[in-house]
């Protein structure tokens, strides 16, 4: 069972089953207010480990222990599988949050009781527990389950383009940037960004071990990456280039994961965006593997040309006047 961010409507989904799909094989159960539970062909610790590592837009990872009604919640309650003390019980209502107190209160009495009961003392610990036992509660529906790890996400929070040595406002969050990596469905490989700008889909992609390439047509951004890259202890093959007509061999890349520009005429080179882009696109069909994966993210009043298979796209709002797709493709060869 997963707690997702929650930051975009459909890409926390997408990057989990991206990413889950690496390893296991899976079944969507239910999704309800950010909560997705599966079922999975894998369990265990270096599953629940790899996963945890890589994911972005999940916030938490549970054990799901059962569902109800919650006129049902105690029957829930006796059917919770054993647990380590201290525990703590929490409740998460975000239909009806006045109650959460109340509610959680109800149940963490029916546990200890349901302990006590069994001939055990029970043991409490809000701060420090060895069990963190969570009910989700939506409408009459209850979801439960015990926590399995926390994404670490303030590793995440360091990486933001203004910690880096070198960054441009128009830098992704690191946050979007490893999902569209992970939106690529494999561990590693060679990956490129012909459009790299300041490293930040890079950054992510390096510290996860792909091998990384990057080109950009400025100079300045070249410079700008390879120090970026070198200040997360990162090697990267970046150098000058187009996009447009990219210098490797044919069928090198396992993926490609970029952010063009969004119509910056200094970015442009002097050529028209829809004509950047159709060319960029023809260039890396060339340079990507067959059935590999091409994940780009580009704005909506783009028509983007390319003999690709579309799997999947998500649109996403940058401010009031911009909105862009970040689309995943698959090289037919």
């Amino acid at each position: 069972m997963f707690l997702l961010s929650g930051e975009h409507p459909t890409l926390p989904l997408a990057e989990l089953e991206a990413v889950l799909g690496m390893k296991a094989e899976y079944e969507l159960l239910k999704y309800v207010n950010n909560l997705a539970i599966y079922t999975t062909s894998r369990t265990g610790e270096r599953f629940i480990n790899f996963i945890s590592k890589r994911l972005a837009l999940t916030h938490k990872i549970y054990e799901f222990t059962g569902a109800c009604y919650m006129e049902n919640i105690s029957e829930l309650v006796d059917h919770l599988p054993k647990f380590e003390m201290p525990y703590r019980v929490r409740v998460h209502m975000p239909e009806n949050p006045r109650k959460t107190e109340e509610t959680e209160r109800y149940i963490g009495n029916m546990i200890y009781r349901r302990i006590e009961s069994s001939g055990k003392k029970p043991r409490v610990s809000l701060e420090k527990p060895k069990t963190s036992i969570e009910f989700f509660i939506n409408g009459d529906e209850v979801y439960s389950g015990i926590k399995l790890c926390d994404i670490n996400r303030k590793k995440l929070r360091e990486r933001v383009p203004t910690k880096r040595p070198f960054f441009k406002p128009v830098s992704l969050d690191p946050k979007i940037a490893r999902a569209m990596v992970n939106l690529t469905r494999i561990e590693k490989g060679r990956l490129l960004d012909p459009f790299c700008g300041t490293g930040g889909i890079l950054i992510e992609a390096g510290l996860l071990g792909f091998r990384v390439y990057g080109v950009d047509k400025n100079e300045e951004m070249v410079e700008g990456t390879k120090k970026n890259l070198e200040h997360f202890g990162l090697n990267g093959n970046i150098k000058c280039g187009d996009a447009t007509a990219l210098k490797f061999s044919r069928h090198f890349f396992d993926c490609v994961v970029t952010s063009p520009p969004y119509g910056r005429l200094s970015s442009l080179g002097g050529m028209n965006i829809q004509t950047l882009y159709d060319k960029a696109m023809a260039s890396i069909e060339n340079v990507l593997k067959p059935n590999s994966i091409c994940v780009i993210a580009y704005p909506t009043n783009i028509n983007l040309n390319t003999k690709m298979k579309l799997i999947e796209i998500h649109k996403e709002r940058i401010n009031r006047s911009l909105e862009r797709n970040i689309a995943v493709f698959k090289n037919r060869g």
